[in-house]
């Protein structure tokens, strides 16, 4: 995420700067942005003078000193919190004091990354979806000691760089993905039953509900970012063991380090592809009853989220249909298929 978001912010005019966790880790940065800006170039996308720009305005590092007179800097390292809050502890010791901290954290609020009372106003969430150019949605994570400047400089951030902002309070962070936490959970309750593989649930969701699998997302996500996600949002859940399926599944794989496609393996082996189709391969009467079956279950408890998440009252119908549309790159909101 941390390439993706550095990529697509070199298409506006930003002077950036990437700070890589090692020098090794620079000199692979310093190739894949070279080789990407060259192509834009070679394909007529950016101009000599635009491509010459580019190269002079972005600085890859792995000195911590070069982000001294950033204005913003967007943390997007693992789903670590203590190496988040060692990162941000040190930052906050390094770069100049108006700076705004921002952390693309998917499962982290704001105020859990940084223990200094000088930054507690001037840090929020940009949390950012894979793939960064094609989601317009960021959700926009702010608390009660986030000033108001902070909260009016992200938001024109995001309007400089064609993003709308889903505003969230740290009380409802995540909406997005938690939307999907149950339907995920009953994925895999319906995966220990037995009688569907990986595949054959994936392919059913995708034939009847979203343009991608659950397993096939957990996998391109990345299973060790899920796995942390998850143990984040429902460590204070009522209903604790109805996920436990689903985190204990996913801390296998994770030891494992079977974490999807980053690793080529995960639920799905990536080392030997092999085509799927998007329509159930079982046509019997009785199978297909089954699968109706499972593929409401899985739908009810993804409305049932829906419905709650508007009952509280965070945001409206109009705003949730907009942000789950793009967010699962789906052509129907919710709501209008529940009518």
């Amino acid at each position: 995420m941390g390439t993706s978001i550095f990529l697509y912010l070199n298409g506006f005019d930003f002077q950036l700067s990437w700070l890589c966790s090692s020098d090794s880790e620079k000199e692979k940065a310093i190739k894949t942005f070279q080789k990407k800006t060259k192509l834009l170039f070679q394909s007529g996308i950016l101009s000599e003078t635009e491509y010459e720009s580019k190269l002079n305005n972005i600085t890859i590092t792995a000195s911590l000193d070069d982000l001294s007179n950033c204005e913003l800097i967007i943390e997007a390292i693992s789903e670590d919190l203590a190496a988040k809050r060692k990162l941000f502890e040190t930052l906050d010791n390094t770069v100049n004091a108006h700076c705004i901290f921002a952390t693309n954290s998917s499962s982290f609020i704001p105020s859990q990354l940084i223990t200094s009372g000088k930054r507690k106003d001037k840090i929020g969430g940009l949390h950012f979806f894979f793939p960064v150019p094609l989601k317009n949605t960021i959700e926009l994570i702010t608390n009660s000691s986030t000033s108001l400047q902070t909260k009016e400089l992200l938001k024109q951030f995001l309007e400089q760089i064609n993003k709308k902002a889903f505003n969230q309070d740290e009380s409802h962070a995540f909406i997005l993905n938690r939307l999907l936490l149950d339907f995920q959970a009953e994925a895999f309750h319906v995966l220990m039953e037995g009688i569907l593989t990986v595949k054959e649930i994936d392919e059913l969701v995708k034939f009847r509900i979203f343009p991608i699998g659950v397993f096939e997302f957990f996998d391109h996500v990345g299973i060790d970012i899920m796995l942390s996600s998850v143990k984040s949002y429902t460590q204070n859940a009522s209903n604790k063991e109805f996920y436990m399926p689903m985190i204990q599944k996913m801390a296998e794989l994770v030891k494992l380090n079977q974490l999807g496609i980053k690793t080529k393996h995960g639920f799905y082996d990536y080392s030997h592809p092999v085509e799927t189709s998007i329509i159930p391969n079982n046509t019997t009467i009785e199978a297909s009853e089954y699968k109706n079956k499972i593929a409401n279950r899985l739908w009810n408890s993804y409305i049932r989220s829906v419905l709650s998440v508007i009952d509280s009252g965070f945001c409206t119908q109009e705003e949730l249909s907009f942000f789950v549309k793009d967010y699962l790159g789906m052509d129907n909101d919710p709501f209008t298929l529940l009518n």
